[in-house]
């Protein structure tokens, strides 16, 4: 094998890696492309999310504070209960007033009537005055007694409904807590994943940029042995070319003439066709 043949073949290997580097190139540019969308979506959830968890938290924050104006609430209200309760052991001591108040009002009634109509002796007069005044004071503790007892039914009516507050509250805070754990989780997942990703991404870059860098050294390295290859084509003292051959070549420059025209970019194989061109148009082959 000559000397030219060796160059040739040597310029045909170094193409052939060019453009397993160059598909290489484009499939890492492709993954490239392909993460930095993913990267994009993650950090758009990461963002959904985080703004999801800041209002969970101010629910939850809101609610804890509600919670404990209801339980401050009910503290007030169960010492305002005994209170009263109290109240009412001190307001009247008797128990039997309550079952026998409408006779005591009846009493009472049919006195003040006596009193009004009938003619009586002064020490019965005393004697009825005497139990009037009884019985007026015995049935305004038992006024008295209806107010506490109605104003504790009322505060019972308030704690329990307090009470019924603070259990929805409760079950709002079981809820939003454990809507909020959902949500940290997916939080923690969208964090590994974008940082995985992120690492691939940055190992892709990396891997494209030696890539470009192998690409760059075998051009150099291509330009070279074309060289090489041109020199030793140059110093042939003959150039024959047959005629399907020159056709090809032609229609090539031709190609590459309009590409240049057009603002196009020339490959590796374009220079060569040109320099061939040339090359054999010195030499009267074409």
């Amino acid at each position: 094998m000559s000397d030219i043949d060796r160059t040739y073949k040597g310029i045909l290997s170094i193409k052939r890696e060019l453009i397993r580097l160059g598909e290489e190139k484009e499939q890492l540019y492709s993954r490239k492309r392909t993460l930095y969308k993913e990267r994009k979506e993650l950090i758009s959830r990461l963002k959904e999310l985080r703004t999801k968890k800041e209002e969970y938290s101010v629910v939850l924050d809101n609610l804890m504070e509600e919670r404990q104006k209801t339980l401050q609430k009910l503290e007030e209200l169960k010492n305002k209960l005994n209170s009263i309760k109290q109240e009412k052991k001190d307001v009247f001591k008797n128990k039997d007033i309550l079952k026998d108040i409408n006779r005591y009002k009846k009493e009472l009634e049919t006195l003040e009537y006596v009193l009004q109509t009938e003619i009586l002796s002064y020490s019965q007069e005393k004697k009825i005055w005497n139990r009037i005044k009884y019985l007026r004071k015995l049935l305004g503790k038992y006024e008295q007694l209806s107010s506490v007892l109605e104003e504790i039914d009322k505060i019972k009516e308030e704690y329990n409904a307090y009470k019924s507050k603070l259990s929805i509250i409760g079950q709002n805070i079981r809820k939003n807590i454990d809507e909020r754990k959902v949500i940290k989780e997916q939080l923690k997942s969208v964090k590994e994943k974008l940082l995985g990703l992120i690492s691939e991404y940055n190992s892709l870059k990396q891997q494209i940029m030696e890539t470009k860098d192998k690409i760059k050294s075998l051009e150099d390295k291509l330009r070279e042995q074309l060289e090489v290859y041109l020199n030793q084509l140059s110093q042939k003292p003959r150039l024959e070319v047959s005629g399907e051959e020159k056709t090809k070549i032609l229609d090539e420059y031709s190609r590459i003439q309009e590409k240049i025209v057009n603002g196009g970019e020339l490959s590796m194989d374009d220079i060569l066709v040109m320099q061939k061109y040339e090359l054999l148009k010195k030499k009267g082959a074409i």
